[in-house]
């Protein structure tokens, strides 16, 4: 049955006797960002059948979806749902959420990208960034005792992001960056020279860690670099280095990798709600496979938006706390071996092959 009538089928049986509370959703279900707005959704409708085959309650919440991408006035739409729904979930798009920020309506509005740090009465702001994997995974390479890193970089836009993000965080913390290197990879060939030239540098005798700000080339450069390296030095990336859509044998390149990602990712068995979600949807692409755990965690995080105090949630996507309009991620931390990510143990900083959340 798919999501479009198993849908129907809820809001049939669950409003025939009880008026229910209204969910309203607000997500850009065309155009350039269809494919990532029906991810969340149907991630949040996962999350949301989930939560109704563990509840007591006869009472479901009733869920509207809005589509997003044509409007022009999204602060217009977000005032005249107020009138009936008792909390929004969304905008995704970051000046959508710009403008409901500017005019906070009365009611509470789980916003899917983040803006500023502002604390707003009504507003809790939850995002998807690689920028939050930079404290857990420096708080890893200190852990390991490294202290002086070199930043491999590419000529594009997001290894440029990571990089400077990379950079920022590690100074915060007192870390040694050496000289960056931006890998020439038109080619096979090229990206193998490249990296014989990276290690043929100066400073390599001084490189503790390597970290990766080009994950798409994680496996090439990572093989290059444990291949003529004689004594291979740790490599860190951002989480999307590893690719759960491709199988334990494809990831082999990646061994001793070091990242920090979502525990839906780094361990899927605990959430039995991923082989369901399976069941019905199959994600084109590892990136948005995080999207669906982050449409999950959303339904997860709206439910509880009206307790007063600050709490936290161990989500899909990291440990979640909610506190002052704000959804702060700690992701998870892992190891490549054998393919596979092994998380670490938060406390000895060790991998198991346990659940660490």
């Amino acid at each position: 049955m798919s999501w479009i009538r198993y849908f129907a089928y809820a809001l049939c049986c669950y409003t025939s006797s009880v008026m229910a509370t209204e969910t309203s959703v607000l997500l850009p279900l065309g155009g350039s960002t269809e494919k990532a707005a029906e991810n969340i959704r149907n991630g949040l409708l996962a999350g949301y059948y989930h939560a109704l085959s563990t509840s007591a309650s006869t009472q479901a919440p009733l869920l509207r979806f809005y589509d997003t991408t044509a409007i022009n006035n999204i602060d217009s739409l977000v005032q005249q749902i107020s009138a009936n729904s008792q909390q929004i979930i969304g905008p995704l798009l970051k000046e959508h959420v710009a403008e409901v920020l500017a005019n906070p309506p009365s009611i509470p509005v789980l916003a899917l990208n983040r803006i500023n740090n502002n604390q707003y009465a009504s507003i809790w702001q939850f995002a998807l960034a690689p920028e939050e994997e930079f404290e857990p995974l420096i708080q890893l390479i200190q852990q390991e005792n490294i202290q002086k890193i070199k930043i491999i970089g590419a000529n594009d836009n997001n290894s440029k992001r990571l990089q400077t993000g990379f950079e920022q965080a590690w100074i915060a913390k007192n870390g040694v960056l050496l000289a960056s290197y931006t890998l020439s990879a038109t080619s096979k060939e090229e990206l193998e020279q490249s990296v014989k030239t990276l290690l043929a540098q100066p400073d390599i005798n001084d490189v503790q860690g390597f970290y990766l700000a080009s994950p798409q080339y994680a496996q090439q450069v990572i093989a290059l670099l444990n291949f003529y390296q004689r004594n291979p030095v740790p490599i860190y990336s951002a989480s999307q280095a590893y690719d759960a859509e491709k199988s334990q044998l494809e990831r082999q390149d990646l061994n001793g990798l070091r990242f920090c990602g979502l525990p839906w990712v780094i361990t899927p068995e605990k959430w039995v709600i991923n082989q369901k979600v399976r069941q019905v949807v199959t994600p084109d692409s590892s990136s948005y496979d995080r999207l669906l755990a982050f449409g999950a965690d959303a339904w997860s995080i709206s439910q509880q938006l009206k307790q007063t105090q600050p709490f936290t949630l161990e989500g899909r996507t990291g440990l979640l706390t909610i506190n002052a309009g704000q959804v702060k991620r700690t992701p998870l931390c892992a190891k490549v071996t054998y393919g596979k990510a092994q998380a670490f143990n938060t406390t000895t900083g060790t991998t198991s092959r346990e659940p660490s959340l």
